[in-house]
């Protein structure tokens, strides 16, 4: 079942960040690389949508996750397979998924794992110049809204012809996809973002999340093309 909460949560992410290489360093050496951290559960699933399948593999691992769904006059999600068990790393089971949804390829940024077409999604590449957030009380779909209004991601899909939006519970009430509810609270928002391409940006506020994946979702029906962005949290 799905549950729609709202949810935000600080963070800072700045050029020049004081933290020490020596700390940072120490603090990575205690942790496995992300894509050898193990799955500690099996993921037995077909016909599902291909997003929470990779929510399913991503979950209790700590890591995000970014997604690219294309749909056309059907309005179907894109629908996938996979049967893993508990025991084989990321890197294992991703390849396991794209092995079973070959239209698909994945790759690990930092600790977001995003899963895109092979065709990819040209918006994406969007050049971000700066984007600042500070503020108190806002959700990550808040944030999603003020990123794809900056003037370069709408000049973007004047030339792709494509026209943009947010799902209907995202900045509106602020509400995001949540499959296994936890209880929130509100605290500030900031971030400093600059010279980056607009799925960086999705990656960087997704880490955000204490588990996350964006879903960014393009739809071609009859020459018209529209795309809206979503969050789902607590996978």
């Amino acid at each position: 079942m799905k549950h729609f909460i709202s949810f935000s949560i600080w963070i800072l992410i700045a050029s020049g960040c004081p933290m020490a290489t020596e700390q940072l360093s120490a603090a990575q050496a205690n942790k496995p690389l992300p894509a050898v951290i193990p799955i500690n559960h099996d993921v037995l699933v077909e016909d599902q949508r291909l997003a929470f399948v990779l929510s399913d593999v991503l979950h209790g691992t700590g890591l995000h996750g970014g997604f690219v769904e294309m749909t056309d006059c059907s309005g179907d999600l894109p629908k996938g397979r996979l049967q893993i068990k508990q025991g084989l790393t990321v890197q294992q089971a991703m390849d396991a998924l794209v092995a079973a949804n070959p239209g698909y390829q994945w790759e690990l940024k930092g600790g977001v794992v995003n899963l895109v077409p092979r065709g990819g999604a040209p918006l994406l590449d969007t050049r971000i110049a700066k984007f600042q957030m500070d503020a108190t009380g806002l959700t990550m779909e808040a944030v999603l809204q003020d990123l794809v209004r900056l003037p370069e991601v709408r000049e973007r899909e004047a030339a792709l012809g494509l026209k943009g939006g947010i799902h209907a519970g995202l900045g509106g009430g602020g509400a995001a996809l949540e499959r296994y509810p936890v209880p929130r609270q509100p605290v500030p928002v900031r971030f400093n973002l600059e010279d980056l391409s607009l799925q960086e940006a999705f990656n960087k506020i997704v880490e955000a999340s204490p588990e996350g994946v964006w879903i960014y979702r393009e739809t071609n029906c009859n020459g018209a093309k529209t795309y809206i962005v979503e969050m789902m949290s607590g996978y």
